[in-house]
């Protein structure tokens, strides 16, 4: 697991140079556990850790001023420790839960409200991105997916010197046709975080 998380850290770290230019702003940090609609096919659970960049909308900032007065753009970088069915109908006839790594890099738009209390921030945010895993999510389909996510969640103390971010995250994990199967993942949960640094 060490490993994986370094290379998260790893990808992170090269999308710096780029985001640089646009002057990033926050860098946080999330735990989250989430878990997909039991179907036919079983149900896959999630632990993650994130890591997040968020900047102010320098491109078309005219307009997006104009439409989300208080928006944000963001990309972070997941790693997720899953446990899934091992086959397709492994649930079905009692095999074993498998353990798959999965990494993804979640490109978003966020809004935030009330930006001028001290107590409290909502926001939400939407966003997609590709997703990687060392064994094929959900089994029998593909090893490379896309995960499309909305966020609603709150900033508690968002001016402290250590503010809480929680909320809840729904994503949909598709591999958009590419394979034979594609029958989607629809994954809801829960993320606490906190900012490390603030520009």
């Amino acid at each position: 697991m060490v490993r994986h998380l370094f290379r998260c850290i790893a990808v992170l770290l090269c999308s710096l140079p780029t985001l640089a230019a646009t002057h990033p702003r926050d860098f946080n940090l999330y735990l989250g556990n989430a878990s997909s609609e039991t179907n036919r096919h079983g149900r896959s659970r999630f632990r993650t850790i994130s890591f997040e960049l968020l900047t102010e909308p320098h491109f078309f900032k005219r307009y997006v001023d104009r439409w989300l007065p208080n928006a944000r753009v963001g990309v972070d970088i997941d790693y997720a420790d899953v446990r899934q069915p091992r086959s397709w109908f492994g649930h079905t006839y009692g095999d074993p839960d498998d353990s798959v790594r999965a990494e993804w890099a979640h490109f978003f738009v966020r809004q935030y409200w009330l930006t001028s209390s001290n107590l409290i921030r909502p926001y939400a945010d939407l966003g997609t991105g590709p997703m990687w895993s060392n064994r094929r999510i959900p089994a029998a389909t593909s090893k490379l997916n896309a995960n499309s996510q909305l966020g609603l969640g709150v900033v508690l103390f968002p001016n402290a010197r250590i503010p809480v971010y929680a909320g809840y995250r729904f994503f949909h994990i598709s591999n958009g046709g590419l394979t034979g199967r594609n029958p989607g993942l629809n994954v809801n949960g829960f993320f606490v975080g906190t900012n490390l640094r603030r520009r």
